[in-house]
């Protein structure tokens, strides 16, 4: 009845999602002009206007989706991938997502990250002068990935030698939050979704068994001591804190050195102001982000432009295509290091639900990069990289560097 209203009175365009793959910035464009609202399949919606998309991410009559929604409106089979997303406290509300979330707000706070820039850069130090030198090599694989793995291991007290491993099966799990399940691939993300489970969940078995001082060790006894929550739930939680902690960052961290150098005024101009490096990270983020949309849960009718959308479907808010509207941000095709952004990056969400980990996220950025500037100034890109996906999690191609 409420579908049958909504088109009665105007119905948004329809658009395949495959063909905003290929070029999803110029295809926004086009389609911001006329559309503020598309739709991308049944109940399933994108906001593409700024005016609409950041008041989306905090108004009342949408809530984050639920996990059980998500994988309904995905499409996506039971199994280990499934019950992760119906579980994960990214995909809850109210108390459940207070409580859950809670269990990392001491240990993602702005002081303990701003308490661990030291080490961040001492992580990225080793891990420049590890790079290979006079020869092409992968930036994603040999920087961009090891930073944030190594770093969350770090926190999470994971052995930084087994970052490599768990990367690599977060990669292969991460499209399950793109807009579109590719349901093509989900042998490969169940495998990837069911090896995480287990690494981690051995892991915190042992901890239960002799703990050590890490965060893994303090998560499962404070656990033990109430119960509040099954223990495969304690271990979605982690693998949540993984996911975002490692794959975002992997992208965005290399499309900031690729958008660098690939404007060698702004690289030289950062080189010799070190100071303009935090206003990379964030036009950075603005002008190809690693994560694309939002998704939020209509509870009540809601008019995005001249359509009103009813309750109970999934809209996404686009910031990928709000961060290039002309009325947020002049001349937004233009990649811009001195531009002026809101202290609040869009990129991070907002609300309850935004982001934990940013202040992790935006440190390893700031201190991967300055330690590169450092010991590798005159690197160069021989093979641009492409974030692709149109929104959620986007993935990035290789990148080939050469260091002198």
């Amino acid at each position: 009845m409420n579908q049958t209203r909504l088109v009665a009175a105007r119905a948004p365009l329809i658009v395949d999602p495959a063909t905003l793959a290929e070029d999803p910035h110029a295809r926004f464009a086009e389609l911001r002009e006329n559309h503020a609202l598309i739709q991308l399949g049944e109940g399933q919606y994108m906001a593409l206007r700024a005016e609409h998309v950041l008041p989306l991410l905090t108004d009342p009559r949408t809530t984050q989706i639920e996990g059980k929604d998500y994988v309904r409106l995905r499409g996506i089979p039971d199994g280990a991938t499934a019950r992760l997303l119906r579980d994960l406290f990214l995909f809850a509300n109210g108390d459940a997502h207070r409580s859950r979330r809670g269990l990392f707000g001491r240990s993602f706070a702005h002081s303990t990250m701003r308490d661990m820039q030291t080490e961040i850069r001492s992580v990225a130090d080793a891990i420049v002068s590890d790079l290979p030198r006079g020869t092409s090599f992968d930036f994603v694989a040999r920087m961009a990935a090891r930073v944030p793995a190594d770093m969350i291991a770090g926190i999470l007290g994971l052995p930084r030698a087994d970052a490599p491993y768990f990367a690599s099966r977060v990669c292969e799990l991460a499209p399950a939050v793109a807009p579109i399940y590719p349901i093509e691939d989900h042998q490969r993300i169940e495998e990837a979704a069911g090896q995480l489970f287990d690494y981690v969940g051995d892991h915190m078995v042992d901890r239960l068994v002799a703990p050590r001082d890490d965060m893994l060790s303090s998560l499962v006894a404070s656990w033990h001591a109430s119960q509040e929550i099954p223990f495969d739930s304690l271990v979605h939680q982690v693998l949540g804190i993984i996911i975002g902690g490692t794959d975002t960052t992997r992208a965005a961290f290399a499309m900031l050195v690729a958008l660098l150098l690939d404007h060698p005024e702004q690289w030289a101009a950062i080189r010799d102001d070190p100071s303009l490096i935090h206003g990379a990270v964030s036009e950075a983020m603005r002008f190809d982000p690693s994560v694309g949309s939002i998704p939020r849960f209509t509870t009540a009718d809601l008019e995005i432009g001249d359509i009103t959308l009813p309750a109970g479907v999934a809209v996404l808010a686009s910031t990928m295509s709000a961060m290039r509207d002309p009325t947020l941000y002049l001349d937004p095709d233009r990649f811009d290091i001195r531009r002026d952004h809101p202290r609040l990056h869009p990129v991070f969400g907002n609300g309850p639900h935004r982001c934990i980990g940013q202040m992790l996220a935006r440190l390893e950025m700031q201190e991967g990069l300055a330690a590169l500037i450092s010991a590798a100034p005159g690197i160069e890109l021989e093979t641009a990289p492409r974030m692709t996906g149109f929104g959620g999690i986007r993935q990035i191609t290789p990148m080939l560097v050469q260091i002198p």
